[in-house]
């Protein structure tokens, strides 16, 4: 008998950007008209309401043929991400570079290099721009020296503050180092308010799943969300030994997600034991999402095996994905230079029929693990990726 999805619950994290939940669902929206013109599917959102920390929605799907009803509940990062933001410059550069240090120090840079060298170069990329802007303001103090002498070195240093301060927000030099300085805290579990957050969010799907009501439970994480949404699985198993036993089809899928700069650092042992502990379950799936256009993620690893988890069939199951056959070439064209832009192409509408599609896995009857396994196009099991 086909495993058919009537019911499903989703509990998606972003990456590390402020998003409300009216501005994640009026993007939704725009991608489900992009995904209704593809497939000539119809997605009514029937209802949402904002908790606390989390947006939640009620997709109706009709595609198919088949009618299918998700909850999609948005966690939202506004909390922490906005008090990185709002701190005073100086010391968002003091963290970040304490930051830079520690991942060279411990090793975890070289690791980062060997297994995914392209994401080594966003790593490295906030570093260099501060040693540019440095390097602009030694230059602007050294040609005023003779006419200002000694008041050379203070102007220097303001040309390099107004550089890091208005390039720095321009181009998103500010915003990674408070990523890379965020991630090094939660690493080493110094952010109490994100590890509130985070138990709240485990609180949230465990609630939820207690219900007994959905056919799939799926937890979504894409790019630094792939970290923490890892992370909150593992605190539900912590939460609710029976967890994974709420759902028929429980599963944890990661898009271009950067977990590995986590689990490849020496600190972040808590981290790894909660991924082991999702393995040891043996219910609960995981699928990988990587893909080669997108330099924000560890491309062709396994992550739990780079971990030094336990291998256990399909945990995770990897897939790599090729955006080049998900849009047509005149979007494909105009978007594969913008890094970010291809990065969030995971979690938007295609323009071509292809076997990953956001929004058949939310709102499709098909499971995602089917789904990913047999690489299955659109709402019929017998259409299959060649």
């Amino acid at each position: 008998m086909e495993n058919i999805i009537t019911k499903r619950a989703i509990f998606f994290v972003g990456g590390y950007d402020p998003k409300s939940p009216q501005t994640f669902f009026a993007r939704m929206d725009k991608e489900i008209a992009r995904f209704e013109k593809l497939w000539g599917a119809q997605i009514d959102r029937a209802e949402t309401e904002e908790l606390h920390e989390t947006g939640r929605a009620v997709l109706c799907a009709t595609i198919g043929g088949r009618t299918v009803t998700t909850e999609f509940n948005f966690f939202v990062l506004d909390s922490l991400v906005l008090t990185d933001f709002a701190k005073p410059l100086p010391v968002r550069v003091g963290k970040y570079l304490l930051t830079f240090a520690d991942f060279v120090v411990t090793g975890t840079a070289f690791r980062i290099f060997m297994k995914a060298w392209r994401f080594g170069l966003y790593f490295l990329f906030p570093f260099l721009m501060i040693c540019l802007f440095a390097s602009l303001g030694w230059l602007a103090g050294a040609v005023v020296q003779p006419w200002l002498g000694w008041l050379s070195t203070p102007f220097g240093f303001g040309v390099y503050a107004l550089a890091q301060w208005k390039l720095g927000e321009r181009w998103p030099v500010n915003h990674l180092m408070d990523l890379w300085s965020f991630s090094r805290a939660f690493i080493r579990k110094a952010r109490l308010d994100a590890e509130a957050l985070m138990d709240s969010f485990a609180a949230c799907v465990v609630e939820r799943a207690r219900s007994g009501s959905f056919d799939e439970i799926l937890l979504v994480g894409h790019s630094t969300g792939g970290l923490l949404i890892l992370d909150i699985a593992g605190r539900c198993v912590e939460r609710d030994p029976d967890f994974s036993n709420r759902a028929p089809q429980i599963s944890v899928l990661t898009l271009g997600s950067t977990a590995l700069k986590a689990g490849l650092h020496p600190a972040a042992k808590q981290f790894r034991e909660r991924v082991a502990r999702l393995a040891d379950d043996g219910k609960i799936h995981w699928v990988e999402i990587q893909c080669l256009t997108d330099v924000i993620n560890f491309y062709k690893t396994n992550p739990a095996r780079e971990m030094g988890i336990a291998d256990r069939e399909d945990f995770p199951l990897v897939r790599t994905i090729r955006v080049k056959d998900m849009l047509e070439a005149h979007t494909y064209k105009r978007i594969k230079k913008s890094f970010f832009r291809v990065h969030y192409q995971y979690i938007f509408g295609n323009t071509k029929h292809y076997w990953y599609d956001f929004f058949q896995i939310c709102c499709g009857s098909i499971p995602l693990l089917e789904r990913a396994r047999e690489m299955i196009v659109g709402a019929a099991r017998e259409n299959k990726q060649k």
